[in-house]
């Protein structure tokens, strides 16, 4: 397990370098080089984007001047002054790691290389940048500090290496920033994954098991608490669907059909859940709700942002039932007239006005600003309906703003009402929870009304959904 916090950067600017290219020989500077000779030897190298013998550092709190010690078509490695020059085994490895990278999601800018900086024991980990940044002279970097290099070892630095070079992957694959995915899986979920896989496309086989066997246990508190991304989602997906294919299809896929801004070169928004499973279950060509179930939970939230991508993005192409389950409450709230006796300040389609109280999401919300005790909703029919439940859920923030007490009536014509059910002190313990009351026989009228009596405290009432509901046993 990588036990060290990590830097990411990735900056906006989006400039190009557009360049003729061509091969370069390796060239390893020995440690009695001095800076003179290295430079000589350095511009001896046939190569538009042959690295400078010395590179300044101006990022961050890191000021150094670093010293090219190696140079391929891949990797040019720089180390500070107290790195020992006689370690030379990031050379192939490093360079490998590169190249690897390469063959599976393509190329990251004109210049062919990774730029790789190790310092010995300074700073509090790594960082990366790729070529869409100026920060780091529009380079795809890895930075990394705080241990010694003495080893290739997993745990003393090269998988705080591949960690970082999955960051540049992350945020600069098919020349696009701003990955959509980085809300859902954070700084580390996806760097595991890609840390397993090019361990084992480098051939590293000894290495990839040590990292297996401690992913495996790392237990996150997100999205949901006890979550294990690396046992339970990204492995079981990997090993079935593809293994470093499925991950490229992923972002091929996102670069094909997410939504970027108009230069194409960053990506617009982040995703939601249900867009992640979605596009996840493209890349694998394959339905990947119920490893998802498995790996997260499942809630109406990600069922309503399950279909919602799908209706969005058409073109992920994986067969999928469009049935609901059997059994599945039918709500008719979706199919009447709502009035309210007062709504909120910008109008009933606004964004959190009356019409998203009976919209069939739970996502949304009905916000209400200033509240009153005599508050009441209206739900009309043009025939008879018959219910035997109803749901109410809590909204995304504000406990204090939930609903805490109320009567359901019904009505014929819309005048004389007949109480139905009533609830006191209810508390809801979960933002965007649905709790369902079920009655002991059907309720048969024409016009529902939901009478808020008491909230749990606000000044404001906000009520996610009110659903009006036939649940057949």
């Amino acid at each position: 397990m990588i036990k060290f916090p990590y830097h990411i950067v990735f900056s906006v600017l989006t400039l190009f370098f557009f360049m003729n290219s061509c091969s370069s020989s390796e060239h390893e500077v020995s440690p009695e080089d001095d800076r003179e000779e290295a430079e000589e030897t350095v511009e001896e190298v046939q190569d538009d984007y042959a690295a400078p013998a010395m590179w300044q550092e101006h990022w961050f709190d890191h000021t150094e001047l670093v010293q090219l010690v190696y140079e391929d078509d891949d990797l040019a490695l720089y180390y500070d002054s107290e790195v020992d020059r006689s370690i030379t085994w990031p050379n192939t490895t490093f360079s490998d790691v590169w190249e690897y990278v390469k063959t599976v999601y393509g190329s990251y800018g004109q210049d062919k290389k990774l730029y790789a900086i190790l310092h010995t024991n300074k700073y509090s980990g790594g960082h990366p940048s790729t070529f869409m940044d100026e920060s780091h002279d529009f380079r795809n970097v890895v930075d990394c500090g705080p241990y010694t290099w003495q080893e290739e070892d997993p745990d003393l630095g090269l998988s705080m290496m591949i960690h970082e070079v999955g960051h540049i992957v992350e945020g600069a694959t098919n020349g696009i920033q701003y990955n959509p995915a980085w809300d859902i899986w954070g700084d580390s979920k996806w760097a595991e994954i890609f840390v397993y896989d090019v361990y084992r496309g480098i051939g590293k086989e000894e290495f990839a098991k040590h990292t297996y066997d401690d992913f495996m246990n790392n237990v996150d508190d997100y999205p949901r608490p006890g979550t294990m991304w690396f046992r339970n989602w990204f492995y079981p997906i990997y090993s079935n669907y593809g293994e470093s294919a499925l991950l490229n299809n992923f972002y091929d896929l996102l670069a094909d059909h997410f939504p970027t801004n108009a230069a194409h070169n960053r990506f617009s928004r982040r995703m939601n859940m249900g867009e992640f499973i979605h596009f996840w279950s493209g890349a694998a060509n394959h339905n990947l709700k119920e490893q998802a179930t498995i790996a997260f939970g499942w809630s109406s939230i990600y069922e309503e942002q399950l279909t919602k991508a799908r209706e969005d993005f058409p073109e992920l192409d994986y067969e999928y039932s469009e049935t609901p389950e059997e059994n599945q409450p039918i709500n008719f709230a979706l199919e009447g007239t709502l009035n309210v006796s007062a709504e909120n300040l910008n109008g009933a389609d606004a964004p959190e006005g009356s019409l998203k109280l009976t919209d069939g999401l739970l996502s949304t919300k009905f916000f209400l600003r200033p509240y009153s005790d005599d508050f009441q909703a209206i739900l009309s029919f043009e025939e008879t309906t018959t219910v035997n439940a109803y749901a109410i859920s809590s909204a995304n923030d504000f406990a204090e703003r939930d609903p805490k007490s109320w009567e359901l009536l019904g009505s014929l014509d819309g005048e004389n009402w007949e109480s139905i059910d009533v609830q006191t002190d209810i508390a809801f313990e979960e933002r965007f929870q649905n709790k369902i009351f079920q009655f002991d026989q059907d309720m048969n009228y024409s016009y529902f009304k939901l009478k808020i009596t008491e909230n749990a405290g606000s000044t404001d009432l906000q009520i996610g959904e009110w659903s009006l509901l036939y649940i057949n046993d």
